[in-house]
């Protein structure tokens, strides 16, 4: 789910010949991706991709793990993925200073947590590949840290927590959560619900227990692009990971049951704020393959976005709203789109809403116009390939793909089946996405002062 985010659209690459455990398949270019990769199977399940591009002498290293909020399934604990993007840089006792080792490296790190997975990455001069990889493997299989080590970052976590928890668009984000999902995990955010967060530095051995069950080869994908000689990178990646001990423990994660009719709800803001209001629509999982959710996808740009007519009059020519995003991106599991906007005026959200909802109804009974089509097809297909001018970057364009599939396989695909979609499909996916039926509707206004 991305409530009040704009569309999030990284693709995904296909057609090569699924590699044993073990073995190592290469690939040409043949498709929208350019580079020339290699595909590394591990006896243990890990899976590596070895691209070629970017600058000369620099390379970007990614790890990959398939785990964020939505396998946190024990009541109680949610925030576990996001507490461990955090120490994951506590070290190991090989390497107890990581940050010490990267800043001599002169390398570039961090790490981010979403709903379905947790990134880190290092950017940095290829002549430190190996010592890269040998800190970056060190720290997925043997991470340590004490007891008071992990109290004192969870403090830092409830910290974190009290910083953004209370803005108004964290408060919007967890009431539409709350009111959309009654089972699925996707119901809490990624940072944790309150008291769980507050719970933490007694979670210790809990911890223990997750690292254990999530960070294992078989929950890692690693991508490693740049300037480098395949060959020798294939056998660092052997040297360094073959000893990795599989175990990874997949989470039941309860599906969330058919929603049969409108949703709605208000949630007042203390704080000074104009209204916002998000509609909040069921939509299938990430597929490179399927029409319906490719077309999703196109949906939201050409129905709400920057060069659509409501997003023209109501943006530009009449500014009766200060934004209008469209959150169309899809996630491993079904989940939610999403369309928020903020008025200008309070006492213009009424006419604002007929307005928003008029676009809705036009999405769903015409066809969109084929120049804006073919436009929106054309930039979301250039878009991709200039995001691709660093190490980095590639590697970054190649994390959705890995979310939701495991592996880069899509990338091709996604792009293919985005070639063959028309103004029907686009119709087909707004009268199936688009139905009030599976809609959640929740306004945030400014409380009264007094209340």
């Amino acid at each position: 789910m991305r409530p009040l985010q704009g569309l999030v659209l990284l693709g995904a690459l296909a057609g090569i010949v699924a590699a044993a455990p073990g073995h190592a398949t290469a690939q040409e270019p043949a498709g929208i991706f350019p580079f020339e990769y290699r595909r590394l199977d591990l006896d243990n399940g890990l899976r590596a991709y070895l691209i070629r591009a970017g600058a000369p002498g620099q390379i970007a290293y990614l790890s990959v793990v398939r785990t964020g909020a939505r396998d946190e399934v024990e009541p109680g604990r949610t925030g576990y993925a996001h507490f461990f993007e955090h120490m994951m840089f506590r070290g190991t006792k090989k390497y107890p200073n990581y940050d010490g080792v990267t800043e001599k490296l002169g390398a570039f790190r961090n790490a981010n947590t979403s709903n379905d997975r947790t990134a880190y990455y290092l950017v940095a001069g290829t002549e430190y590949l190996e010592q890269i990889m040998d800190l970056e493997s060190d720290r997925f299989m043997n991470l340590d840290y004490s007891e008071e080590g992990f109290r004192t970052e969870a403090g830092a976590i409830l910290g974190e927590y009290q910083q953004g928890a209370y803005s108004s668009y964290s408060i919007l984000d967890r009431k539409v959560r709350e009111t959309a999902f009654l089972k699925h995990t996707y119901r809490h955010s990624t940072i944790g619900l309150e008291a769980d967060v507050r719970a933490m530095p007694e979670g210790y051995e809990y911890s223990r227990s997750f690292f254990h069950r999530f960070y294992r080869p078989e929950n890692v994908v690693l991508v490693i692009a740049g300037d480098m000689d395949l060959d020798h990178t294939e056998a660092l990646v052997h040297q360094y990971y073959d000893g990795w001990e599989p175990g990874y423990q997949a989470p039941a994660i309860q599906a969330e049951p058919e929603q049969t009719a409108k949703r709605t709800a208000t949630v007042e803001y203390s704080g000074r704020t104009l209204p916002i209001v998000t509609y909040n629509w069921r939509a299938p999982a990430w597929s490179g393959t399927a029409k319906d959710a490719v077309a999703i996808e196109v949906l939201g740009r050409v129905a709400f976005g920057p060069n659509s007519d409501v997003y023209r009059k109501l943006v530009i020519q009449e500014r009766r709203l200060q934004g209008l995003g469209a959150g169309f991106g899809l996630d491993r599991d079904p989940s939610l789109v999403s369309l928020n906007a903020m008025v200008s005026d309070p006492a213009d959200v009424d006419a604002v809403e007929s307005e928003l909802e008029a676009a809705v109804a036009l999405a769903r009974d015409s066809l969109v116009d084929a120049k804006l089509l073919a436009d929106t097809k054309s930039a979301m297909k250039y878009g991709f390939l200039m995001r691709l001018e660093t190490a980095q970057n590639v590697a970054f364009a190649l994390i959705q793909p890995i979310v939701n599939t495991g592996g880069i396989e899509a990338v091709n695909d996604y792009y293919r089946t985005l070639d063959a979609i028309t103004a029907e499909d686009i119709r087909d996916a707004a009268r199936t996405v688009l139905d009030d039926r599976g809609l959640t509707k929740v306004t945030l206004v400014q409380a009264e002062r007094g209340s």
